[in-house]
């Protein structure tokens, strides 16, 4: 197996890279479709403010606050620059469809250039065939995908802390030179500074940078001593890491170069205070609110987000891990060990944040991959010993047709969410109805959708949309938004969307309250997870009267207007309905006018759906105010009558069974109600 892999890898060697930036680009490839609650909310303004910063030499407004995002931001002016360039030629146009994709595409490139960088380092380390996979399993990741395809820090920043930590064991593995002389190693503390530039997590590779110095000079401890002496050996590998790192730091955030102190007493406020306090709106976890989520959110936020394959793989490693024992700190699996202990260290420090979100353990992801990938390759391996004289296929065969299934496979799964990757949940856990019983989810993906229906609806555009998250659906709305606390506000919204997020972490009770009383009208399910319900406003009733006809049809109340009868002689009737479900036929309404002798004399029959609102949009939720005009005769002498109505099949003639608590209108036949009673002047 191993002359094969040497000839594959031979073959190859120059191809691979490029044909994994190639499928990563792809599967990051951005789109337009939603916005993010980060997104919306900082990002894409703050890349135009940084910009304004670079142009105008205002360098100490390119500090915001301590992420510090600066590559992020980076990465943005670059893609503003593009759309920029592109819609001033006349290529694109100038819209939210061309917009987004090009200033997330400059953060989705760089993770997949990241990812075919990182590949020859995986080879050298661990050998082609784990090396592939590990590669071919990174790009394939949903969680991964969905992550680099945003313009945000976290995919940056794990593919730099990625790099990073590779370069160092490369280092490690490397024992021609001393560390601190290492273009290895400089290159790690060049990824380091383009870490910390994206987020402060980036320090936790401090520790394993230590340790890794430490390794290398693990032949010359002895004793206490020896030890000591080589703690001290350390600081000059250290120092050059850390200086490479500083200086990158200073050279690419304009705002060190004026305000030096000020901007890193930002950083480490934020890591300090923010990171170590709860969400202001509290978090969700194992089915309840929660303002932190304990020891155990990050474990089983990882093994959620994890394709089936790559958490298999990983328990695999761990497996044939402890089988080895002693031995499993030789050859290439002593850098798995790190890369485990990697992992382990960075999950426990974020732990200790209460501040927690799924995101925050990206970085630990590739580290994964790479332990399934060892795990799937030696676990395929031992079944080829066991099985090779019975097979009949060649093993390079075998070999070149697993790669090819393996793509397969991972095109296909990342085909099956497109491209809502961010609702990938591991199928092996019970996939999204699972997670959204567990874990929080929601960050603006699904907004659009319920925009969407709202603007297809026959008065979707007439009003703003009623929503928590204002600037994600602003995009999509085509009459605007406005805070979800204007539904009390009669006629200044018509449809109002709460969010899964809220929902979920309880967010503002009080402003959520009044949904509890009304039946969503539509909602938006991704891959069996109910992100947003979408509610019609019910529209305010003059005159209350409750009745049913039928099972699907629901009459609210009622407004009269008898202003026009002596001019015009006809009265005006408003009735307001609900659909209580879909209403599948085309149902006519009657409204008879009777005297006091029971007598008919005036009435209207005419279908009961409008131009406006047909009877196929009555579905389940649906509010629809009728207007009918009841022609009165000329002669008809004042006095007080009664109105009544019901509503029939124009076909069969056959009268709804009425349900109500109001009076019924018995002399004008079966299932009539008496709608009120009217001064004729």
């Amino acid at each position: 197996m191993a002359a094969c892999a040497l000839v594959l890898s031979r073959r190859t060697a120059p191809v691979v890279p490029v044909v994994l930036f190639l499928l990563a680009l792809i599967a990051r490839f951005p789109n337009g479709i939603f916005l993010t609650v980060d997104e919306a909310y900082h990002w894409i303004s703050l890349s135009e403010r940084f910009a304004t910063a670079l142009a105008t030499g205002n360098f100490a407004d390119t500090f915001y606050f301590g992420h510090p995002a600066v590559t992020t931001l980076w990465l943005g002016v670059a893609g503003r620059r593009m759309y920029e360039t592109l819609d001033a030629a006349g290529i694109i146009q100038e819209s939210r469809h061309t917009f987004y994709p090009l200033m997330r595409l400059p953060a989705a490139t760089l993770t997949a250039l990241a990812l075919a960088l990182s590949y020859p380092l995986l080879n050298r380390l661990f050998g082609f065939h784990v090396a592939l996979l590990a590669a071919l399993l990174w790009v394939g990741e949903p969680f991964l995908v969905a992550h680099s395809q945003l313009f945000h820090m976290d995919a940056t920043l794990t593919s730099l802390m990625t790099l990073s930590l590779l370069l160092m064991l490369i280092a490690l593995e490397d024992g021609e030179r001393p560390l601190s002389r290492s273009s290895w190693w400089i290159g790690s503390g060049v990824a380091f500074g383009l870490g910390l530039l994206t987020k402060s997590p980036a320090l936790l590779l401090i520790p394993m940078a230590g340790l890794i110095a430490l390794i290398r000079q693990r032949e010359a401890i002895n004793n206490i001593r020896s030890f000591v002496k080589s703690l001290i050996g350390c600081i000059a590998p250290l120092c050059v890491w850390g200086g490479v790192a500083a200086v990158v730091w200073v050279a690419l955030w304009p705002a060190m170069w004026v305000r030096p102190v000020a901007t890193i007493w930002g950083v480490m406020s934020e890591i300090l205070f923010d990171g170590g306090a709860p969400h202001p709106w509290g978090n969700f976890f194992l089915g309840r609110a929660v303002d932190d989520p304990g020891p155990l959110f990050y474990p089983v936020a990882i093994a959620f987000r994890l394709a089936p394959w790559t958490l298999i793989g990983v328990l695999l490693w761990i497996g044939l891990t402890a089988a080895d024992g002693r031995r499993a700190w030789s050859g290439p699996n002593r850098w798995l060990l790190l890369l485990a202990l990697f992992v382990v260290l960075f999950v426990a420090a974020i732990t200790v944040m209460a501040k927690k979100f799924d995101r925050y353990a990206l970085p630990v992801f590739p580290a994964l991959t790479i332990l399934a990938s060892a795990g799937i390759c030696r676990s395929a391996g031992l079944l080829w010993h066991r099985f090779r004289n019975v097979a009949v296929i060649p093993q390079k065969r075998v070999i070149v047709a697993g790669y090819a299934l393996a793509i397969i496979v991972l095109a296909a799964n990342l085909y099956g969410y497109y491209p809502y990757y961010l609702a990938y949940y591991s199928p092996l856990l019970g996939g999204g109805p699972a997670a959204e019983r567990v874990l929080p989810i929601g960050w603006g993906e699904g907004l659009e959708l319920a925009a969407s229906f709202i603007a297809a609806q026959p008065d979707g555009r007439d009003r703003p949309i009623a929503v928590f998250y204002q600037p994600v659906l602003r995009p999509f709305a085509p009459a605007g938004v406005a805070p979800l606390q204007a539904i009390q506000a009669p006629h200044q919204v018509d449809y109002a969307v709460t969010y899964i997020d809220q929902l979920q972490r309880n967010t503002k009770p009080d402003v959520h309250r009044p949904f509890r009383q009304i039946r969503p009208l539509h909602t938006v399910r991704i891959h069996g997870i109910n992100y947003a319900y979408v509610y019609q406003v019910p529209p305010p009733v003059a005159q209350s009267l409750e009745a049913d006809f039928g099972d699907a049809i629901h009459l609210r109340g009622y407004d009269l207007d008898a202003s026009t009868v002596q001019s015009s002689h006809v009265l005006t009737v408003t009735l307001e309905w609900q659909a209580l479900a879909a209403v599948n036929a085309d149902y006519w309404i009657f409204i008879h006018v009777l005297n006091d002798r029971a007598e008919r004399v005036a009435q209207i029959d005419v279908p009961l759906g409008t131009d406006r609102w047909p009877l196929r949009m009555w579905y389940a939720g649906r509010y629809v105010s009728t207007r009918h005009r009841v022609p009165l005769p000329s002669d008809l002498p004042a006095g007080v009558y009664r109105l009544a109505m019901g509503i029939y099949d124009p076909h069969t003639f056959a009268r709804l069974p009425l349900r109500t608590g109001g009076e019924r209108a018995g002399d004008a036949g079966d299932h009539a109600l008496l709608l009120a009673r009217v001064t004729i002047p």
